[in-house]
C-alpha cells in the first residue's frame, strides 16, 4: 500500500524539495524564519507531491508567479499577494515563475497561539487564505518583512521583537483578507482548537465524542460552539477532512476506490462511496474521471 500524505516538518520540506540550501538554512529551527523567495524557493524539485505541514508558512509575492495547490484549490499567486498556509492543511508548490521573489515565511503554531487573543488575529484563522494587497499595503508589508529579516539576522537578534513585527504584519494581511465577521467568543476559541484536532486525528476518531473528551467539554456544547460559529456541526466538518484527504488520494490514478477507502479507515467501500458523494454530490468515480479531464484539457 502506497503511503497517505505525510505531515512533514520544516527541516523535512527543506530536505525534500529545496536542494543546495546551506547547512545554517537546513538547521534553522527557529519558531518564526524568513527566507527570500529568490533565494529559497525558486530551486523547488517540482513536481512536489501534496504533503501536509507541522508549520504554518507564508508566501508573499513581489514579482513573477507562483501556483499552490491548497487543500483541493489551485491558488494563483500575482505580484503583491500573499498565501496563508496553516498547519495541517495539504498543499504542494506546482509552478513557479524563474523571475519570482518576495519572502517565504515560517511561524510554528506557538507563535500563532501566543498572539491569537486579539479579535483581529482570532479571525486570521477564518481568513480566506490567498490575500490581494493594495498598493500602499504592499510597500509597508515590504518594510516590515525587511524589518524583520534584518532582526534575525542580527547577532542579538530579539525573538521577542520579531513576533511583535509578525503580528503587525498579520494585523495587516487581515484587513486586507477576505474573512467571515464573527464575535470572538468561546465558541470561536473551542472551534479552532477542535478544527486542529480534527486535522491531526480524522483517520482514526471520527467520533465527536473523541474531540468533546479532548476539549474537556460536552458533546452538546462542542455541537453548539462549531455550529455556532461555522455554521456546520462537528460532524460535518469530520466527514468533510476525511473526504477532503481522500480526494488528494484519488488524483493518483494507479490506486483503486476500494484501496484508498481501506487505507482512509473507512467500515466499507460502499460506506465511503455513499459518504463522498453526500459531501461533494458525485461518487469518487466521477470525480476521479472529472479530474483526469482537467489534465487531459490542459
Amino acid at each position: 500500500m502506497k503511503a497517505s500524505v505525510k505531515t512533514i516538518t520544516n527541516y523535512e520540506y527543506k530536505k525534500l524539495f529545496l536542494p543546495g540550501l546551506s547547512r545554517q538554512i537546513m538547521q534553522n529551527n527557529s519558531r518564526l524564519q524568513i527566507y527570500r523567495i529568490e533565494h529559497y524557493l525558486r530551486n523547488i524539485v517540482i513536481p512536489v507531491v501534496p504533503y501536509r505541514t507541522s508549520f504554518n508558512f507564508l508566501i508573499f509575492l513581489k514579482k513573477g508567479r507562483i501556483v499552490q495547490l491548497l487543500e483541493t484549490t489551485v491558488q494563483h499567486l500575482e505580484v503583491n499577494s500573499i498565501l496563508l498556509i496553516k498547519q495541517g492543511s495539504i498543499t504542494a508548490t506546482l509552478e513557479i515563475s524563474p523571475d519570482a521573489t518576495g519572502y517565504f515565511m515560517v511561524y510554528e503554531n506557538e507563535i500563532i497561539q501566543s498572539i491569537s487573543l486579539r479579535k483581529n488575529l482570532l479571525n486570521f484563522f477564518f481568513t480566506a487564505p490567498l490575500v490581494q494587497l493594495p498598493p500602499l499595503a504592499d510597500k509597508w508589508l515590504s518594510t516590515l518583512f525587511q524589518l524583520i529579516e534584518e532582526e534575525l539576522d542580527s547577532e542579538n537578534d530579539t525573538m521577542d521583537i520579531c513576533i511583535s513585527l509578525f503580528q503587525s504584519a498579520l494585523t495587516k494581511v487581515i484587513r486586507h483578507g477576505k474573512k467571515t465577521k464573527m464575535a470572538l467568543s468561546r465558541s470561536l476559541e473551542i472551534t479552532f482548537l477542535f478544527r486542529e484536532l480534527v486535522q491531526k486525528h480524522h483517520l482514526s476518531n471520527r467520533d465527536v465524542r473523541f474531540y468533546a473528551r479532548k476539549l474537556n467539554i460536552s458533546e452538546n456544547y462542542l455541537n453548539k460552539c462549531v455550529k455556532e460559529a461555522t455554521g456546520k456541526p462537528p460532524k460535518q466538518w469530520i466527514n468533510e477532512m476525511n473526504i477532503l484527504h481522500s480526494q488528494i488520494l484519488l488524483q493518483d490514478f494507479t490506486r483503486d476506490v476500494a484501496g484508498i477507502a481501506f487505507e482512509l479507515n473507512f467500515q466499507s467501500a460502499n460506506y465511503f462511496t455513499r459518504l463522498f458523494r453526500k459531501v461533494t454530490g458525485q461518487t469518487p468515480s466521477e470525480f476521479r474521471r472529472q479530474m483526469g479531464s482537467k489534465q487531459v484539457s490542459r
